[in-house]
């Protein structure tokens, strides 16, 4: 999900976000007051700290789509340090030092958390939650790619004084992008904290988003799919879990793989691995 929100705004759009993990944390930490404090119960809380993120996402967006490229990634990179030092560290928004409890997600009456007891964690259900979800968001991505929206922040992404030239409202589309970006990271952030249970500040360091943005365009940035390889390849994903059923301790020199990976990547195939397949594929 987090990785779909890069896709968004930097592959779609072409403007650098070293913020996606920062958004995810509001949104966190924004589900949880909603859900203990206003009563919002399971998805309404998730969906309402995303549109906290959303709203968050839209005001950085505004000063930063007067820059680009390098400017751009540095702005955005002050907006999440800011996040961090100022919201991140508001005691009733996070809960200080010992964190938040993330109440457990109930659908209809049934409990959907991760929560089990012994060898029964982590529960399927909470599984088929998060590709339920991702399901939905990817789909939706999709079509906003296909759709009149997406033909404007790929105009964009190629040529803005073109984009400009021809109708295109360049600031309108940046923010858009920025807008639905910042929802989707809202939604994976969501998700992370049913997953670990109990938040902290430091759960969506700043840092984090600096891999995330490696991992995607490892993986292709330019398409929904790159998303999804993006997702297995990051550490704690899929490929962590069959590393460590292999040999045990193997997936420590994931990061370090994926680091050369990338290099190799960034000279070789700068289409990223989906990118370069489909190449492939096509000739």
């Amino acid at each position: 999900m987090l990785a779909l929100s890069v896709v968004v705004v930097t592959g779609f759009v072409g403007q650098i976000s070293l913020a996606p993990y920062a958004f995810a944390g509001v949104a966190a930490f924004a589900m949880v007051r909603f859900a203990n404090d206003a009563g919002f119960g399971f998805p309404f809380d998730a969906l309402a700290g995303a549109a906290v993120a959303t709203t968050v996402g839209v005001l950085v967006a505004i000063p930063a789509v007067r820059v680009r490229g390098l400017d751009l990634a540095i702005a955005t990179l002050a907006a999440a340090v800011v996040i961090e030092e100022l919201i991140f560290k508001w005691t009733w928004f996070t809960g200080g030092a010992a964190g938040s409890r993330v109440p457990p997600p109930e659908l209809f009456g049934i409990d959907v958390g991760i929560a089990a007891r012994g060898t029964d964690y982590p529960r399927a259900a909470f599984g088929i939650v998060c590709i339920v979800v991702l399901v939905v968001c990817t789909l939706a991505v999709v079509g906003l790619r296909r759709g009149a929206t997406g033909r404007a922040w790929l105009a964009v992404r190629a040529d803005e004084r073109a984009a400009a030239a021809a109708g295109i409202n360049v600031v309108g589309a940046k923010i858009s992008a920025f807008g639905v970006s910042a929802f989707l990271a809202g939604i994976g952030g969501t998700l992370l904290a049913y997953e670990r249970q109990i938040l902290s500040p430091s759960s969506f360091a700043v840092l984090a988003s600096l891999t995330l943005l490696a991992f995607t365009y490892l993986s292709g940035i330019a398409a929904p799919a790159g998303a999804l390889l993006a997702g297995v390849l990051a550490s704690g994903g899929i490929l962590t879990v069959a590393l460590d059923r292999i040999d045990d301790g193997a997936s420590r020199y994931q990061l370090a793989t994926a680091g050369l990976a990338l290099v190799a990547a960034a000279v070789l195939f700068p289409n990223g691995i989906v990118g370069s397949l489909a190449r492939i594929r096509r000739r």
